[in-house]
């Protein structure tokens, strides 16, 4: 596939949003997904108003949060571990948001924010990688998030719950560190057993998880069992915080 057709990939009329950007800034900028589909399609199922603050957790390149604040008109912390905030502070600039905008560098076990200080949280293909631990929500993240705030994540992984050793058709591809992509059932639980969070919503992307998995390995020239067969898809899940249990957990 050229690079040509590669961009033609990354424009997709079913996320008009994200069609606007630049194909080679989405590109160039590539964290292991297209973030801004993703992004576009958790937009849909969530409460996103200009004024909030929102916390993008793993945001990467910051491009989720560059989209969020352009389209939303939300205040956005962009917080990573792995990219540096001063270059994620230079797209930032370069895109016109610098004031809607700030990048954080913080570690996702000791986030440095006050409690309640969040509207919103999203989660855009990272909390597979810290996350599911079974204390993690009430002991890390939770608190952050205002009574009434929404969580919102987009995650990889199978349709269902594997029983046992992984299918025989992923297993040449799969990764001794995979054991952090679950289900979408899974990740319900994962929220709803904290008694913090109602779960709001969740499917594959509106039906499109499956699409949206085969179209991105287009892109990538990704050609194996992980990115066709319907085994595994994108998810995306949207909990609210419960004020009944506000002042249960607090450091």
């Amino acid at each position: 596939m050229t690079h040509a057709e590669k961009m033609r990939l990354l424009i997709d009329d079913q996320y008009p949003l994200a069609a606007k950007y630049d194909p080679e800034w989405m590109f160039e900028n590539k964290m292991g997904c297209q973030c801004l589909w993703l992004a576009e399609s958790l937009s849909r199922i969530m409460e996103l108003r200009p004024g909030m603050r929102v916390l993008d957790m793993g945001c990467g390149k910051a491009l989720s949060s560059i989209f969020l604040a352009k389209e939303f008109g939300v205040t956005v912390f962009a917080n990573d571990l792995w990219i540096s905030p001063s270059e994620n502070w230079k797209r930032i600039c370069a895109a016109g948001v610098r004031d809607l905008v700030f990048p954080i560098h913080g570690e996702a076990h000791a986030l440095p924010y006050a409690s309640d200080f969040f509207d919103a949280v999203i989660c855009i293909n990272s909390f597979q990688f810290y996350g599911t631990a079974d204390n993690y929500l009430s002991d890390h993240i939770a608190q952050l998030l205002r009574p009434g705030g929404q969580f919102g994540i987009a995650v990889w992984g199978p349709d269902e719950e594997f029983k046992g050793e992984v299918p025989k058709a992923l297993e040449p591809n799969w990764w001794p560190d995979f054991y952090y992509f679950h289900s979408l059932d899974w990740w319900k639980w994962h929220f709803e057993k904290t008694r913090l969070f109602s779960i709001e919503a969740g499917d594959d992307l509106g039906g499109d998880g499956l699409r949206v998995t085969e179209r991105w390995a287009k892109v990538m020239e990704k050609d194996d069992a992980l990115h066709r067969g319907g085994l595994m898809r994108w998810n995306r899940l949207v909990a609210r915080r419960n004020s009944a249990y506000a002042e249960d957990f607090r450091v």
